[in-house]
């Protein structure tokens, strides 16, 4: 392990250890995924009592679920028998979850429910204090839901802190005041770290270069005359084009602005992108796609049909960005140079609304990730 966890973070570079060197990375899912609020679902997705999706937090398989009163359940994956994940599906509906090793069986909530043969245990297993565990602490905010292992830190309210404004904008650009997101979600995965796509997910610098076959050279440029900059909110990165327009009704290009939870979800126009560490050197993208009640069908189909064909399978965007992922990670495993820049834009760094912000193609907004990561990584509780 290395020792000087904060000195791999100076000024204007990072060292390439953050992301190969798999110690760090097990240090990454303790005192990041296991203590941060991190992002596990969208409320649209679990309307109904019974509901149920399954995802993770850092290494923990968890289970969001619809209770039949209505209220939310975030749960351990994971039996108290012997430890087998008890539901398996990314999706569906269901009074209960039952292991299929032992038979043990769950209530929605958690509860335990019975378990074969209970005479067995001659009075030594309480169904009581045998149900699935709960996550220490669950938040919702405007329907993104949050989960966080730790009992105790920073509320999900202070996690969020100044970027709640975004959220905000994100959601009233409905009528009613709501999102949802379509049916199905889209999966990929790249051999790379999974701080790649957090830093790309607010990187205006580079689109007109790695996406050059559908990105205009210019278009930066008529960003910056127009207002866009990057800001730094405390760890998340934003790039924000709203003095040029606000986000449009459509999910189009002509304004609004882009937003980076740390440690794990990107609202992108009209897509909410959850990112899953698996390995130092493999990360998972899920992404869901936003409709808006109240809107003219053809508004929300374009809105789909346009995520598809950027950030498809087969995306104009999308295939660039996990190429350009495993060819940094297939770089860093040379020690030939330790270091690499984020330098840009150092120099013209002023606050705008109380955040630290600069031109559009600078990298302030990671600069902030990384002394959040330094922060997180460095803090023994």
């Amino acid at each position: 392990m290395i020792e000087d966890i904060g000195g791999l973070i100076q000024r204007g570079a990072v060292h390439r250890a953050v992301y190969t060197d798999p110690d760090l990375f097990e240090l990454e899912m303790e005192r990041i995924f296991s203590r941060s609020w991190v992002y596990v679902g969208h409320s649209s997705e679990i309307r109904e009592p019974g509901d149920y999706k399954t995802t993770m937090i850092g290494r923990h398989p968890v289970i969001v679920a619809r209770r039949p009163d209505g209220e939310i359940a975030l749960l351990i994956n994971r039996c108290r028998h012997r430890g087998a994940t008890v539901c398996q599906r990314d999706l569906g509906n269901s009074r209960y979850f039952r292991c299929a090793y032992h038979g043990w069986t769950y209530a929605n909530d958690g509860k335990l429910m019975g378990f074969p043969s209970p005479a067995g245990y001659g009075g030594s297993v309480s169904r009581d204090e045998l149900g699935l565990v709960p996550v220490a602490r669950l938040g919702v905010y405007r329907g993104f839901i949050f989960g966080c292992l730790a009992p105790d830190g920073p509320s999900l309210d202070e996690h969020l802190g100044g970027t709640k404004r975004l959220l905000d904008a994100f959601c009233d650009v409905s009528p009613t005041g709501e999102i949802e997101v379509f049916e199905g979600t889209q999966k990929a995965g790249y051999d790379g770290n999974w701080k790649y796509q957090l830093e790309n997910g607010a990187d205006p610098y580079h689109v007109a270069h790695l996406h050059r076959s559908v990105a205009n050279p210019d278009s930066l440029d008529i960003y910056k005359a127009c207002g866009g900059y990057v800001v730094d909110m405390d760890g998340h990165p934003v790039t924000d084009h709203t003095e040029f327009a606000p986000l449009p009704l459509d999910g189009g290009l002509s304004g609004g602005f882009t937003l980076v939870l740390f440690p794990n979800l990107i609202i992108l126009r009209s897509q909410i992108r959850t990112v899953r560490p698996i390995a130092v050197d493999r990360t998972e993208v899920y992404t869901n796609v936003v409709r808006l009640p109240g809107v003219d069908d053809a508004i929300n189909l374009k809105r789909l049909r346009d995520q598809e064909a950027e950030f498809g399978a087969a995306g104009s965007f999308y295939v660039d960005d996990m190429e350009i992922f495993e060819r940094c990670q297939r770089g860093l495993q040379s020690g030939a140079v330790d270091w690499l820049v984020f330098a840009r834009g150092l120099e013209r760094e002023q606050v705008r609304r109380g955040y630290l912000s600069s031109d559009m193609n600078d990298e302030t907004q990671h600069r902030g990730l990384y002394r959040r990561w330094a922060r997180m990584m460095t803090a023994t509780e």
